[in-house]
């Protein structure tokens, strides 16, 4: 009887658990081969989370493969690019357990691979503490993780309108640096979460189908890749603490909480930061989050305008209350004079009016709002009750007046 993915597997864990000596390491890694081969094999496109699920664990198990084959090398030598020192057998458990706990919590996973699990440790793996520039760049990351498949979510949600190519851009740029920020740290760091972080890891993997998702327009595996990215998060979260022995479970429920929305015309205004003390070759401020309000613009081709009325008002003014800035304004006036137009109003003294308190009272708002979002360098945080200034309230007291103008256009 032909051996199994499940059993290739297990035979790879006993041999593992016996310890990774030079005569150990080719029978592993053919193992390890062979489970790679027959999962690709037997689930070669995502469509769903379990897909997804599958293609995460043969991705680290390159990660896995080629650890096992420098097992036995000097101290030192780089492995995919890190320097994980003294730690390989830790890289190599924490990989290995990694991918038996995707298959164990996910059925649809073990119709194919199904490997036993391991003993619990004898002691629980504490949280990581985090330095400064690592507490950085996790609670960037988890808001990146959450906030790019909101908006990817988005965009499907309306039927693949929106600027793809733009948060394409945005999401290649979240795993390269993520990547970049694993592979220099090295040491117990890469050793613990490199599956977690890399782009042959978890990160990558769904980021990954999140940009294939989009281009194919495939919305099984846009869902299925941000909640991957939101689960992920969450997962890194509970094994960190941060620089001051802090939790990050705050930074997940806020970036969980806040409604990030692309508008579907138009792409998010700029793209994820760069971590924080990256390599040489990564370019910008790790502590720089992306701005996450929608912009108003142009239609994307083959699209609809923002000024193609009741169709866009409300993104529109979503997206001027949030700072969208005066393109914003341009487009809800646009909104509603075609709304007027598209009732037969003509552009007589009470529309003119209309628009007219709109320009006044939106362009401070939208000002102040920028100023705001650009100075602070952080998304809109809706659900702080306590936070001040996003830049809403600024102007206010103008929009009242524009309430007795509305007799005039319908009437």
């Amino acid at each position: 009887m032909a051996l199994t993915a499940t059993d290739l597997f297990n035979d790879a864990t006993t041999r593992e658990i016996g310890g990774v000596g030079p005569d150990q390491v080719n029978l592993i890694v053919s193992d390890l081969i062979g489970v790679q081969q027959m999962l690709s094999a037997a689930d070669p496109q995502i469509n769903n989370l379990t897909d997804l699920h599958t293609h995460v664990i043969i991705n680290q198990l390159n990660e896995e493969i080629a650890t096992v084959e420098n097992a036995t090398s000097p101290s030192g030598t780089l492995i995919l690019g890190t320097d994980l020192g003294q730690y390989v057998g830790r890289a190599i458990n924490d990989i290995h357990r990694d991918i038996i706990d995707i298959a164990q919590g996910d059925p649809g996973v073990q119709a194919n691979f199904n490997p036993t699990p391991l003993p619990d440790l004898n002691t629980p793996a504490a949280p990581f503490h985090d330095n400064a520039a690592q507490t950085t760049f996790i609670t960037q990351w988890i808001q990146d993780s959450n906030h790019l498949g909101q908006m990817a979510t988005t965009i499907e949600n309306n039927g693949f309108q929106g600027d793809i190519a733009g948060l394409v851009q945005q999401i290649q740029t979240f795993e390269n640096n993520a990547n970049a920020f694993d592979q220099s740290q090295g040491g117990l760091w890469s050793a613990r979460f490199w599956n977690e972080f890399r782009s042959d890891g978890t990160t990558g993997t769904a980021a990954n189908a999140l940009i294939e998702g989009l281009q194919t327009h495939n919305a099984g595996e846009v869902n299925a890749a941000a909640e991957q990215l939101a689960a992920n998060s969450a997962d890194v979260a509970s094994n960190n603490v941060m620089a001051d022995g802090g939790s990050y479970a705050n930074v997940v429920a806020a970036a969980q909480a806040t409604a990030v929305t692309a508008n579907p015309s138009t792409p998010p205004t700029t793209a994820p930061s760069d971590p924080a003390t990256p390599p040489a070759t990564t370019p910008s401020d790790p502590a720089t989050p992306p701005s996450t309000a929608p912009s108003a613009g142009s239609p994307e081709p083959g699209g609809t305008g923002a000024g193609d009325g009741g169709n866009h008002l409300v993104a529109d003014l979503i997206a001027l209350l949030q700072g969208g800035g005066q393109n914003s304004v341009s487009a809800v006036i646009a909104d509603l004079a075609a709304l007027a137009h598209a009732a037969g109003v003509q552009n007589n003294n009470g529309l003119a009016s209309l628009l007219g308190d709109l320009q006044t009272a939106a362009t401070p708002a939208a000002s102040a709002g920028a100023t705001a979002q650009d100075s602070a360098n952080v998304p809109p945080a809706a659900v702080d009750a306590g936070a001040t200034g996003s830049g809403v309230d600024v102007g206010a007291h103008h929009f009242g007046d524009m309430a007795h103008h509305f007799h005039h256009m319908w009437g």
